[in-house]
């Protein structure tokens, strides 16, 4: 467990200074003593998860027990890291302490471990009451930035809380069955024999009772099945698809919905664009896996000049960048490193991408535009607007229970989703 916290500690401080948890993983992973197993891969990825599901909370039981000041990195860190295991793992208590204070040692030598030593043992002694102070305003009880929770009580006044509540839960893992191979009945026999357990969600998802790693899944390598969540599974049968149709997925990395678009129908030219190099590479690898084929480019779809061939398309999707808030569980870091200029700033974006792609989409056709965001300012503000502007576009009903406007709540099943279909008349 030493070099898990060791590594764990050098995340969070990365994090702190702002930068991604995916990417600060993968570095502290970089700086292991040795190959780490599956299992503490695992323990790391579950620490590093957790203390950004839980940050505010374990910072703010950490306070009182400060005698002075708040200490200096990384020790700062690193008692986030054991508070985080005190609070919500099972992990040993007296494991937990001593082997925190062995990574003090090696961070800022033996006069750390006293301190440590007596912080954590103090969090144990005082847990109930420090927790209770803790959760005694709506920051340290939903572990969420002031200006976020404004917002979401602001826009949901009657669903603030559970929206709050689902940020901290743990994602499900939610598979797409590729139809060109099988039906989802067939591939969920296929998990069954492989002692695999899930349950039906959407057309063609399938929610594990237990998430699994990619290579266990049956036909995985083949292109069979792939991993996305239930609300973003919606997108493509949103665009009303049929054999022919001329199709642009307008910011595609890393490729999820443009092949469940070829999924569903085979006989379709489509472009799938991204102004991330990284991100294209990523999609083309998982064309390659899925066997399909798409024009992949580097572009960003605002510059149609730099790309577009000068056909109209029958369909646009436009997944547009966002703040995110919708998927806070699947990224945790997400609600401390957004700050609220952001919002702004991100819908400047999201409009001037409708506004460059609509002239693209032929007469009869449609885009569809859709977020991963909860906040207004993204999803029915931008839909309100865009369709003030656009007197030739025409706003289709999404028929679904579960989209109330198009926006998609996070619940067991779904991350938050917003769409909006157009039609150009």
């Amino acid at each position: 467990m030493i070099e898990i916290q060791r590594l764990a500690t050098i995340a969070l401080v990365q994090v702190m200074l702002g930068k991604n948890l995916d990417h600060a993983l993968t570095e502290a992973r970089k700086q292991a003593k040795g190959q780490l197993t599956d299992h503490e891969r695992a323990a790391l990825q579950d620490i590093g998860y957790g203390v950004q599901r839980f940050r505010q909370e374990l910072e703010n039981v950490l306070q009182p027990l400060y005698l002075k000041r708040k200490p200096d990195p990384p020790i700062d860190a690193l008692l986030v890291v054991g508070a985080y295991q005190l609070l919500h793992t099972r992990m040993a208590p007296h494991a937990v302490v001593s082997h925190a204070v062995e990574v003090a040692a090696l961070f800022h030598g033996p006069g750390a471990k006293g301190f440590v030593n007596g912080v954590l043992r103090n969090l144990l002694r005082q847990r109930e009451a420090l927790l209770e102070l803790s959760h005694a305003t709506p920051e340290g009880k939903y572990s969420h930035p002031h200006w976020w929770i404004e917002t979401l009580q602001r826009q949901y006044p009657q669903e603030w809380e559970e929206i709050l509540l689902m940020a901290q839960q743990h994602p499900p893992m939610t598979l797409r069955v590729n139809r060109r191979h099988s039906n989802r009945d067939q591939y969920q026999q296929r998990l069954s024999q492989a002692g695999i357990t899930s349950r039906p969600v959407g057309k063609e998802g399938l929610i594990l009772s237990e998430p699994v790693v990619v290579n266990r899944l049956p036909g995985f390598a083949e292109g069979h099945v792939s991993v996305q969540d239930a609300a973003a599974q919606y997108a493509p049968h949103l665009l009303g698809l049929h054999g022919g149709q001329r199709v642009l997925d307008a910011c595609a990395a890393p490729g999820g919905k443009a092949a469940h678009i070829l999924e569903l129908i085979s006989d379709i030219q489509l472009w799938a664009l991204d102004k991330d190099a990284g991100r294209v590479k990523k999609m083309e690898a998982n064309f390659e896996r899925m066997g399909m084929k798409a024009h992949c480019a580097f572009a960003d779809a605002t510059r149609p000049e730099d790309w577009w061939d000068g056909v109209l398309f029958d369909r646009i999707l436009l997944d547009a960048p966002c703040s995110g808030s919708g998927v806070v569980r699947r990224h945790p870091d997400i609600k401390w490193l957004r700050r609220p200029e952001d919002i702004p700033a991100l819908a400047a974006v999201q409009g001037r991408l409708l506004e460059t792609l609509w002239p693209l989409v032929r007469k009869g056709g449609r885009l569809v535009y859709s977020t991963c965001s909860l906040f207004r300012e993204e999803n029915q503000e931008q839909r309100d607007r865009f369709l003030g502007i656009q007197s030739d576009a025409r706003l289709l009903p999404v028929q679904d229970s579960l989209c109330r406007e198009g926006q998609i709540h996070p619940d067991r099943d779904h991350d938050g989703f917003f769409y909006a279909v157009f039609q150009k008349i």
